[in-house]
């Protein structure tokens, strides 16, 4: 059944230098007519004139069984339907800017930035510094619109600010580029996805497109665009809006100063702009709700916020030991040859290097100094583009021999891709080394950054022996493994015992135990032999006595 649940009256700013006529959108709720989970509604709306046609979700983030999670496309870009099937997503928008396969706006997941806002744009010939913005979900669920810079990878570097650059329109020359003291680390980040330029702040239309610069850009202010936004209200509700209407066989929508005071009568006191256009897009399971004429309307786009099952929000373990090298560091050595790339998303303080292929003259040597002989997880940073190698070569030297590892530099930009686990010595002898050999004629090899993470070794002879004074999960065995390991835990009490294993980006894919067990040591097998190799996740809660307990860990799958 449709339920009416209110008449909004709004502003319509759609011809500038002419007065404003008040036009009435009609909001009809659609919850009943789809399968949506419990705190999330669906609303539609119209207006004959302008045309109009909109659509949002209003999610109630205080609901703790669902929760929004932005996320990258798989492959670089990808359709919101084939996404929302791949993540088993309730429902879906749009996020921010791309080309070429890369995000040009931040997201955040848990302890990693996966992509970053531009930190400059090419305005009249000239690189202009610029702080954009970004929608922010904190680890409490609250949420929050800041203007944010990177200044360079990682969590660390996210800083916030007050206000952007104090830039007009067609500013002649670029500002001086931010500190980092004049802002504040984004410390409580947590969950995040970026665009621009923000619509609503401090409880008013607020639209910084002139200090963000999308002047010059394909965005427009004024003209009625079809827009996709997200804000919040004051108690904890999410607002995602997609607008996307039709006047006969022409696209039309709102201009920005519109779409802020439409999300202003909704209630949010913050909304922010993400990428529309032909970009814009919403979905309801993998179900697309806008643009009518189906799939051939869809457009590939780079990230996306969804509304997921709260169990969703991507799971990082807690790492041990962890040694970064980036190209600036003394123990990093550098051939003649390299140069420094101009494109933004690099690893700390120094810019990424780049050569043309070629011989394997040209090379960057990383030499750790790790405290132990010990497994490590190793990883590299790059920034990734149409024109980078797709087969660079990674010569990991350990203590086990030597292998190449050769990656697809094209993409994973601004983000920390796994080259695999090996044993190191400890000792002078480690060493990574990115070379120029091979390769596509004409591409680019890049050098970064390289990352380790100590990872725990535990002797797989060792018996199943364990005083049962508290609960713990003890240490799988073997780990690594191919293709089963052996699952052990210890239960002071008899009680509720929930044993499951998720992906490293949280999604759940078995459970191997559920229900009452009895006080002792348990032992259970997992066979992972249709499953790929990489990491997984470990999780057992238990449930005893009044109390509840959860502990985790990474299980590691080569083939």
């Amino acid at each position: 059944m449709q339920k009416f649940i209110f008449l909004a009256v709004i502003s319509a700013f759609l011809i500038p230098n002419k007065s404003t006529q008040a036009q009435n959108i009609v909001w009809v709720e659609l919850t009943d007519s789809v399968q949506l989970p419990e705190g999330v509604r669906y609303f539609e709306g119209t207006r004959s004139s302008p045309a109009f046609k909109g659509w949002y979700f209003e999610v109630d983030t205080n609901n703790e069984d669902i929760a929004l999670v932005p996320y990258l496309a798989e492959g670089g870009t990808e359709t919101i339907t084939k996404f929302a099937a791949r993540k088993n997503a309730y429902a879906a928008i749009n996020g921010g800017y791309f080309g070429g396969g890369i995000s040009y706006s931040t997201l955040v997941q848990p302890g990693q930035v996966q992509a970053q806002n531009v930190t400059s744009v090419t305005r009249n010939s000239q690189s202009y510094p610029v702080i954009r913005s970004m929608f922010g979900i904190k680890e409490d669920r609250s949420m929050a619109v800041d203007w944010i810079y990177h200044f360079g990878g990682g969590v660390e570097n996210l800083y916030r600010f007050d206000a952007p650059l104090p830039y007009e329109e067609s500013t002649s020359s670029p500002m001086v580029a931010p500190t980092k003291e004049s802002g504040e680390v984004y410390n409580d980040a947590y969950l995040g996805v970026g665009g621009g330029p923000i619509l609503v702040k401090g409880d008013s239309v607020n639209v910084s497109y002139n200090e963000e610069i999308f002047w010059g850009s394909g965005v427009g202010r004024d003209n009625p665009d079809p827009r996709t936004a997200v804000g919040y209200t004051p108690d904890g509700k999410a607002i995602l809006m997609v607008v996307d209407g039709r006047q006969g066989s022409v696209t039309v929508g709102v201009s920005l100063t519109e779409l802020a005071q439409i999300m202003i009568d909704l209630g949010a006191t913050e909304a922010i702009n993400l990428d529309g256009g032909g970009s814009s897009q919403m979905v309801i399971g993998d179900q697309l709700i806008n643009r009518p004429g189906g799939s051939r309307f869809e457009r590939p786009v780079a990230t996306f916020l969804a509304i997921m099952p709260a169990d969703s929000i991507p799971i990082f373990p807690v790492v041990g030991y962890e040694q970064i090298l980036d190209t600036g560091d003394e123990s990093v050595e550098v051939s003649s040859g390299w140069a420094a790339s101009a494109n933004a998303g690099f690893y700390g303080d120094t810019p990424s290097l780049i050569t043309l292929q070629g011989d394997g003259s040209k090379t960057v040597t990383f030499r750790p100094d790790l405290p132990a002989e010990n497994a490590y997880e190793l990883y590299a940073w790059w920034v990734s583009s149409s024109n980078r190698a797709k087969r660079a070569p990674f010569i990991v030297q350990h203590a086990d021999g030597i292998d190449t590892v050769y990656a697809d530099q094209s993409t994973d930009n601004a983000q920390w891709v796994k080259l695999g686990e090996y044993n190191f010595l400890g000792t002078s002898a480690d060493q990574v080394t990115v070379s120029n050999f091979g390769g596509e004629t004409g591409s680019y090899v890049v050098a970064d950054a390289i990352r380790f993470i100590g990872v725990e070794k535990h002797d797989t002879n060792t018996e199943f022996e364990h005083s049962i004074s508290q609960f713990e999960l003890l240490p799988a065995y073997p780990n690594p493994f191919n293709p089963s390991t052996n699952i052990q835990y210890a239960l002071p009490f008899d009680g509720e015992v929930n044993i499951n294993i998720y992906t490293i980006n949280g999604r759940l894919i078995s459970t191997l135990h559920q229900g009452y067990q009895s006080e002792g040591t348990h032992q259970l097998r997992w066979d992972a032999s249709n499953r790929a190799s990489g990491v997984y996740l470990l999780s057992i809660e238990y449930k005893a006595n009044g109390f509840a307990q959860h502990q985790t860990q990474k299980l590691t799958l080569i083939k």
